[in-house]
């Protein structure tokens, strides 16, 4: 199916923990040829709490005016997609349609747990806290009624951290009973890791065709 450039919709795009707005270059490249409105807020997702990075990702995509454009869609990596339902529920966008969730831990992360057990690292990097699976007892699904959620997933468990402490399918850094989400109307796999789906051309070509068509 062709598709023209889409100059009526504004595209958001959250990267998660230890990474920067750097880290979405890849997947804004692949977009903005049929995106040409395309926001990459660059969060605290080091040191900051969890909540500086929602209120940092609240103030960029306020000062682009999303009220502006007739659609509002985002693709979120990682902690990303925590910080992207949080938004939205918030917020509560009324163009707000579509949201793709990329390898995010919905259920939090049984790697957070183990990094908490080393003294100090919940002190220095204080995102750990929100991954904790404690933490994820519940899935903050937007209750909006033009929102159309996607998730994409891989159980490429090749990295280091998946080798050693998973027990289940992973994607290396999050477990796929995690990546999972109840109110997600379709899912897609790619074989890429978890850093890699940042640089894999088939979860930007498939971010791309939801944005368009609204599945997969």
């Amino acid at each position: 199916m062709e598709h023209g450039t889409q100059d009526d919709a504004l595209v958001v795009l959250v990267h998660g923990f230890l990474r920067g707005a750097k880290d979405m270059r890849f997947w804004e490249n692949a977009l903005k040829d049929t995106f040409p409105h395309i926001l990459v807020p660059d969060l605290p997702a080091s040191f900051g709490s969890f909540q500086e990075m929602l209120s940092r990702l609240t103030e960029s995509i306020a000062s682009a005016h999303p009220e502006k454009y007739k659609h509002l869609y985002i693709a979120a990596h990682s902690m990303g997609g925590l910080l992207a339902r949080e938004y939205l529920a918030n917020v509560r966008p009324e163009n707000a349609e579509k949201l793709v969730c990329v390898g995010t831990p919905h259920a939090g992360s049984l790697l957070a747990d183990i990094a908490l057990t080393i003294p100090g690292a919940g002190r220095i990097w204080k995102p750990l806290h929100a991954l904790k699976r404690s933490a994820r007892q519940t899935i903050v699904s937007p209750a909006l009624p033009a929102l159309r959620i996607a998730l994409i997933v891989s159980t490429n468990n090749a990295a280091l951290p998946g080798r050693l402490f998973f027990r289940e399918e992973a994607d290396g850094m999050v477990a796929l009973s995690s990546a999972l989400a109840p109110d997600a109307e379709c899912v897609a796999c790619t074989s890429a890791t978890h850093a890699g789906m940042q640089f894999d051309e088939r979860t930007a070509s498939l971010i791309r065709k939801f944005f368009l068509e609204g599945t997969f």
